[in-house]
């Protein structure tokens, strides 16, 4: 791959080998066990172009994030949470 990001991704993709497990292996902890059993989670989309997701998925691995965290964390920092 190469281009203008086709560097940064290679370097990222290598980095992320050695210091980070793949997103499917990593284990998800809800903050409150009631909380998984009580609320169904789904899916959220929004379409991005191929671009700019690459870029993010590159910048959430070299800080030790997934897309998940980061996307949640913008929306309630954006528009909190609903009052329980």
């Amino acid at each position: 791959m190469s281009g203008k990001y086709g560097d940064l991704l290679n370097k990222a993709k290598q980095a992320s080998q050695k210091d980070v497990k793949p997103e499917k292996q990593k284990d998800v902890k809800p903050e409150s066990q009631e909380e998984e059993k009580l609320e169904k989670m789904v899916n959220v989309g929004a379409k991005v172009s191929v671009s700019h997701r690459n870029h993010w998925a590159a910048e959430a691995k070299r800080n030790g994030r997934s897309m998940t965290d980061v996307i949640t964390s913008a929306l309630i920092e954006a528009f909190g949470l609903p009052e329980e």
